[in-house]
């Protein structure tokens, strides 16, 4: 299966983790629209969207953090300047600033249609994320944004959250939240936006194509997700 689709044995999985009482839940980068088909095809309901900043457990926001409109502003003026467009996140939807090569080449990357045009968004709706597009250029943000933190997740974007934001922050909080404290956590994760949760998690499953740096961080290392990598690692982990 490709990164973007769900693997049968994955559903299998976790339809036998929730006889078991455990809480399945997606943390991801993404966004709820854009996740809704694996949302449906695994029936899972809980939801760390957007690098921890929208936090839904069972289906109810228990933690949202968007981002100040000021602040926003500040960053679309300085990548304006750069000739660098953006996106913004809402929970149910995305909008860029404006349509050019490196929006189109990114969304290609992810498998999707470029988002619709509307660079004002942020002043209507709470906004929890941000994406600059841009293949170079991203040593001129860090220093004179520094209420972000930028991560390069895509060979065409930056990850743009607050300053602590990240899935860990979003784990956290929802075990604060939902008085889980004492529930043992458990984590996949591929790709840099995956290292602080490495970190907070007990338990933590690099993909077999993980990168370097998440790897050296797992406490076990399964097969990717077109070789049942959620499945196995779960067996690894001793969850099934």
């Amino acid at each position: 299966m490709s990164d973007s689709e769900v693997a049968q044995s994955s559903v299998m999985a976790l339809e036998a983790l929730r006889a078991k009482n455990i809480m399945p839940i997606i943390a991801t980068g993404r966004t709820l629209c854009e996740i809704e088909h694996v949302l449906a095809a695994t029936g899972m309901t809980s939801v760390i969207a957007m690098n921890g900043q929208y936090v839904m457990y069972d289906g109810q926001a228990v933690y949202t953090n968007p981002i100040d409109v000021e602040e926003i502003r500040t960053l679309h003026q300085g990548a304006k300047s750069q000739g660098v467009e953006m996106a913004f996140y809402t929970e149910a939807k995305i909008r860029g600033t404006a349509q050019n090569e490196v929006m189109e080449k990114h969304y290609r990357y992810l498998g999707e249609a470029p988002p619709e045009v509307d660079g004002a968004l942020y002043l209507k709706e709470p906004v929890y994320m941000l994406l600059l597009l841009l293949e170079k250029g991203d040593d001129y943000f860090p220093d004179r944004f520094p209420y972000f933190q930028f991560v390069r997740n895509t060979p065409f974007s930056n990850d743009v959250v607050p300053t602590g934001g990240s899935k860990a922050r979003g784990i956290a909080k929802l075990l604060e939240v939902m008085d889980f404290g004492d529930v043992p956590t458990y984590a996949f994760g591929d790709g840099m936006n995956d290292l602080e949760m490495f970190e907070v998690v007990d338990h933590a499953i690099a993909m077999e194509n993980a990168v370097p740096a998440l790897k050296e961080k797992a406490e076990f290392i399964t097969t990717d997700n077109n070789s049942d990598g959620i499945e196995k690692g779960l067996q690894l982990c001793g969850l099934l």
